[in-house]
C-alpha cells in the first residue's frame, strides 16, 4: 500500500482544530481512545479462544492418531502394500501437519494474545494519567468561576441596598447592634463593604479569566495533542496486529495446501482489509460526526461596573497576554521491532510459514508513550484461585491411613511397582491386568457391599499377589474358582488387588508432574470451573494413564449405580484418592481436596472423555 506523504492530513482541517478548541474536546478524545482500547481487548480475548481451540483440537487429533496407529500395528494382517500400510502412512500426515503446521500457528497466536494485553494495560494507564490532569485543570477554572460568580452576587446584592437605602427617608435611624444609624452612616458603611466586594468581584473575575486562557492556550492543546497521538499510536498498532493475524492465517492456510486468493473482482483478500484501515481517517470521521456543546460553566464571568458607580473610579487589574503554544509537539516514539520465533518444518512436508514482523511491530514496550518516561509495564502476577476444601471425615482418615500400609511391597515382581506403560497393554496402553479385574468386579460384584471399603482374607491374598506379580500374562489366575458360586471374599480380594496395584505404582496414575495442577484445581469451589480445569490437565496425562483412568472412573461410575454394592461416589473417592494422586500432602484440609478432586474427576468424567471412548 502506497502512501502520498505530501498529502495534509484530514486531522489539520480548521474545522477539526475548531472541535479540538473546544470544551468537548478532552471528553470526545477520552472516549475514543477508550473504544481502542475496548477494540484491543477483544481482539486480545478472542485470540486467546482461537488459540485454546488449536490446542484442544490437536490434543485430540493426536490422542485419534496414536489410537489408530497402535490398532494398526497390533494387527497382524499387516503386509507391504496392503489397505493397512497405506492407511498408517496417510495418518502420519496428520500427525504431520500437527507438529508443522497448527502447533506454530497456535504459538503465534498466543505471542499476539501477549502483545495485546500488554499493549491494553499500557494504554489504559497512559488515558486514566490524561484523564486525571484534564479534569484537574478544567476543575480549576470552574471553581475560579463559581468564586467569581458569587462574588458577583455579593457585589450587585450590596449595590441594590444602597440603592434602597438612598430612596428610603434618610431622617430614619436603624437599630443595629451598635445602636443606632443615621442614613448617612448606613450609607458610608454599604459604600465601604461595597468598595471591598468591588475589589473582590474584580479579582477572581480575571482570576478565572486567567485559568480559563491557560487552560485553552496551554493545557489543552497539550492534553488534546497526547490523546490523538495515544490514538493513532494504539490505532497504527491494531491495524499491524491485524496484518500480522492475516498473514498467519494466510500461511497457515497455504501451509495444509490451499492458497488464499481473492474470489472474484467484487472481493478482497484478508491481507488487503486489514491494510485498508486509515486510522487518521477513521478519527477524522469520528470527530466530523460528533456533536461539540458549549458548556456554560466554562464561560468566564466578565467583570461589569455597577450602573451606581459608572462614574467612580475603581481597581482594574491588567491580566498580561498569554502567549499561544506551540504546536510543535514531539512525536511519540515507535516502540523497536522484534523478531519472530520460526519453527524449521522437514523438507518437502506442508508447513506454517511465519511472516516477518513488520517495521515498528513489537509492542511489548511503551514506556517511551507515558507522559513522565515511566519505566515498561510489568506483567501482572494471576490470581489466586479461590480456595474451598470440605471436611474430610473419620472415614476417609482411617481408609487412607489402611491403603498407604497395604501399599507397601514386600518384594520385586513383573506387576506391581512397575511403570504402567511397560505393563501388558490393549490397543489403548490400559494394562490387560487392570482390564481383567475391572471385569471381574463387575461381573462378580454386584451383590457384594462395600467393595473397595471391606478387606478379604490376607494370606489368600499375598498368595495371589504373588502368583499374578511372577506371571502378568496369566491372567486366568485371577479367576474364581467355581464361577457359579462366588464369594464376597473373592470379590473383595480382586478389589483389593486393583487398589494395590495402582498404589505401588512407581509414578501415580494422575503423574506426580500434575500433582500440583490437580492440586489448585481442587480449591477451586465452582464446580462447573473445576470441572473445565480437570478437563484441561486429564488432557496432559500420558496416553496410558488417560486410557486407564477413563476406564477406572466410568467402573467407579457404573459400581455407584449398583444399589445392592452401596458404594456412593463421595465413598469411592475417600478411599481411592490415595491410591491415584501422590502422598506429599499431609494436613487434614490438603487431605479433604485431594478427596475432592477424585470425587469431581469420577463426576466429570462424561464430560472428560469423549462418549465413544467410554
Amino acid at each position: 500500500m502506497t502512501t502520498n506523504t505530501d498529502a495534509p492530513s484530514p486531522l489539520q482541517e480548521p474545522a477539526i482544530a475548531e472541535i479540538l478548541a473546544s470544551d468537548s474536546a478532552l471528553d470526545l478524545l477520552l472516549a475514543r481512545l477508550k473504544q481502542s482500547v475496548k477494540a484491543c481487548d477483544e481482539f486480545a480475548n478472542y485470540l486467546k479462544r482461537k488459540q485454546n481451540y488449536e490446542e484442544n483440537y490437536a490434543r485430540d487429533v493426536k490422542r485419534a492418531v496414536t489410537s489408530c496407529k497402535s490398532s494398526i500395528k497390533s494387527n497382524t494382517s499387516v503386509s507391504k502394500g496392503s489397505f493397512v500400510e497405506s492407511l498408517d502412512k496417510i495418518i502420519s500426515f496428520d500427525d504431520r501437519i500437527l507438529v508443522d503446521v497448527r502447533s506454530p500457528y497456535a504459538k503465534a497466536l498466543e505471542k499476539m494474545q501477549d502483545e495485546l494485553t500488554s499493549v491494553s494495560a499500557t494504554f489504559v494507564r497512559l488515558r486514566k494519567q490524561l484523564k486525571e490532569e484534564g479534569h484537574k485543570r478544567e476543575k480549576e477554572v470552574q471553581d475560579a468561576i463559581s468564586q467569581a460568580e458569587k462574588s458577583k452576587n455579593r457585589y450587585f446584592s450590596l449595590c441594590t441596598d444602597l440603592e434602597r437605602l438612598r430612596q428610603s427617608d434618610q431622617s430614619q435611624k436603624k437599630i443595629t447592634l451598635q445602636g443606632r444609624k443615621t442614613g448617612s452612616q448606613q450609607e458610608e458603611e454599604l459604600v465601604r463593604k461595597i468598595n471591598a466586594a468591588d475589589q473582590d468581584y474584580n479579582a477572581k473575575a480575571n482570576a478565572s479569566q486567567k485559568l480559563k486562557n491557560e487552560l485553552v492556550n496551554t493545557h489543552r492543546p497539550r492534553l488534546s495533542k497526547k490523546l490523538q497521538d495515544l490514538i493513532l499510536e494504539l490505532d497504527t498498532a491494531l491495524q499491524l496486529q491485524l496484518q500480522k493475524y492475516a498473514a498467519y492465517n494466510e500461511s497457515f492456510v497455504v501451509g495444509l495446501g490451499n492458497q488464499v486468493a481473492p474470489l472474484g473482482a467484487n472481493h478482497s483478500s484478508m491481507a488487503t482489509v486489514a491494510a485498508s484501515v486509515n486510522p487518521e481517517q477513521n478519527l477524522y470521521n469520528y470527530l466530523k460526526g460528533s456533536r461539540v456543546e458549549k458548556k456554560q460553566s466554562f464561560v468566564p464571568v466578565e467583570y461589569k461596573k455597577h450602573p451606581l458607580f459608572k462614574s467612580e473610579p475603581t481597581h482594574q487589574f491588567r491580566v498580561p497576554a498569554t502567549p499561544p503554544v506551540s504546536n510543535n509537539v514531539s512525536k511519540l516514539d515507535p516502540p523497536s521491532a522484534t523478531t519472530n520465533k520460526t519453527a524449521t518444518p522437514p523438507v518437502g512436508s506442508p508447513s506454517f510459514i511465519p511472516v516477518p514482523e513488520p517495521p515498528n511491530s513489537s509492542l511489548a514496550n511503551y514506556s517511551t508513550l507515558d507522559p513522565a518516561n515511566s519505566s515498561a509495564l510489568s506483567a501482572s502476577p494471576a490470581p489466586a484461585v479461590l480456595a474451598g476444601p470440605r471436611p474430610i471425615s473419620t472415614e476417609m482418615r482411617n481408609n487412607s491411613s489402611s491403603i498407604t500400609n497395604t501399599a507397601t511391597p514386600a518384594y520385586s515382581g513383573l506387576l506391581f511397582g512397575q511403570p504402567i506403560e511397560s505393563l501388558p497393554h490393549d490397543e489403548e496402553m490400559v494394562p490387560l491386568f487392570v482390564k481383567k479385574c475391572i471385569n471381574l468386579i463387575e461381573t462378580y460384584g454386584s451383590n457384594s457391599e462395600g467393595i473397595y471399603r471391606s478387606s478379604p482374607n490376607k494370606l489368600k491374598l499375598e498368595e495371589i499377589k504373588y502368583a499374578i506379580d511372577q506371571d502378568p500374562s496369566n491372567l486366568s489366575i485371577l479367576d474364581p474358582p467355581d464361577p457359579s458360586n462366588v464369594s464376597d471374599d473373592y470379590v473383595y480380594m480382586i478389589a483389593s488387588l486393583l487398589k494395590v496395584f495402582f498404589a505401588e505404582l512407581p509414578d501415580p496414575l494422575l503423574t506426580k508432574e500434575q500433582s500440583g495442577n490437580f492440586f489448585k484445581a481442587g480449591q477451586i469451589e465452582d464446580a462447573a470451573t473445576m470441572h473445565i480445569q480437570l478437563h484441561r490437565i486429564v488432557f496432559e496425562l500420558p496416553d496410558a494413564n488417560y486410557f486407564t483412568l477413563r476406564d477406572l472412573l466410568f467402573h467407579f461410575i457404573k459400581l455407584s449405580q449398583i444399589p445392592r454394592v452401596r458404594m456412593s461416589v463421595r465413598n469411592l473417592s475417600i478411599v481411592w484418592f490415595n491410591n491415584l494422586l501422590v502422598n506429599e500432602y499431609t494436613s487434614r484440609d490438603e487431605l479433604a481436596v485431594q478427596q475432592r478432586v477424585v470425587e469431581e474427576l469420577i463426576n466429570a468424567a462424561p464430560e472428560i472423555f469423549n462418549p465413544k471412548e467410554s
